[in-house]
C-alpha cells in the first residue's frame, strides 16, 4: 500500500486525499513522525484538508504534545466549525489540561448536538459536566457512554465517579472495579483506586 501511494503522488503530487492516505498507514503503523510529515506535505497542497488537520491533532495528542494537537483541532473547526469530532476533543484537551473551562462546555454541547449518539462525545460532557459538580447529568451521559463502550476503562472510570458523587454506591463500586482491574494505564487510574477503596 505504502509504494502503491508513493507512487500516486509521483503521478499528481497535487492530490492532498493521497497524503492523508499514507499518513494514515504510518500512524497505524506507529510512525508518527513520517505520518506527520506526510500531512505537512498534504496541508502545503490542500491548507483547508478537515482529515489532515484532525489526524495531526490526534497524533500529537497521542505524542503528548498537547499545544500542538489544540492547534491542529481548532484548525479543523475554522474548516468546519460543525465538525463534531475535532469539537469533542479540542473540548476534552481544554477541560483536561488547563484550558477555558467555558469553552469546553460549549463544544462539548456543540458535539453532542451534531452527534447525538457517540459515545466518546457523551462521555466528555459527561465527564466536564462532573467537573462541574452537575452530578446526576453527567452520571446519564456517561451510563450512556459506558453501554456502548462497555472494555473501555476510562469512561468505565468517569462513570464511576460521577455515580459515586451522586450517591449510587453500587453503579459506582461496579464501574471503578472494571476501571481499576483494567490493565490499560489511563488519566485517573490512581484517584480511581483511591474512590473504589472509600466505597468498599
Amino acid at each position: 500500500a505504502e509504494a502503491a501511494y508513493l507512487k500516486a503522488l509521483e503521478l499528481n503530487p497535487n492530490l492532498a486525499v493521497t497524503y492523508v492516505a499514507l499518513a494514515q498507514l504510518y500512524f497505524a503503523g506507529g510512525k508518527y513522525s513520517q505520518a506527520l510529515a506526510r500531512l505537512e506535505d498534504g496541508l502545503k497542497v490542500n491548507p483547508k484538508d478537515l482529515a489532515a488537520h484532525m489526524l495531526s491533532g490526534v497524533i500529537y495528542e497521542r505524542l503528548g504534545d498537547i499545544p500542538k494537537a489544540r492547534q491542529a483541532y481548532e484548525r479543523a473547526l475554522e474548516v468546519n466549525p460543525r465538525f463534531a469530532p475535532a469539537a469533542n476533543n479540542l473540548a476534552y484537551l481544554y477541560s483536561e489540561h488547563g484550558g477555558d473551562q467555558e469553552k469546553a462546555l460549549q463544544l462539548a454541547q456543540t458535539a453532542k448536538q451534531i452527534a447525538p449518539t457517540d459515545p466518546s462525545i457523551s462521555d466528555t460532557l459527561g465527564w466536564i459536566l462532573y467537573k462541574r459538580g452537575v452530578y446526576h447529568r453527567a452520571v446519564g451521559l456517561l451510563k450512556e457512554s459506558a453501554t456502548k463502550l462497555p472494555e473501555n476503562p476510562e469512561v468505565q472510570y468517569h462513570l464511576g465517579m460521577a455515580s459515586y458523587r451522586a450517591g449510587d454506591r453500587e453503579t459506582a463500586r461496579m464501574a471503578l472495579t472494571t476501571a481499576v482491574n483494567s490493565s490499560v494505564t489511563f488519566r485517573g487510574k490512581d484517584e480511581a483506586k483511591k474512590a473504589l477503596a472509600e466505597i468498599r
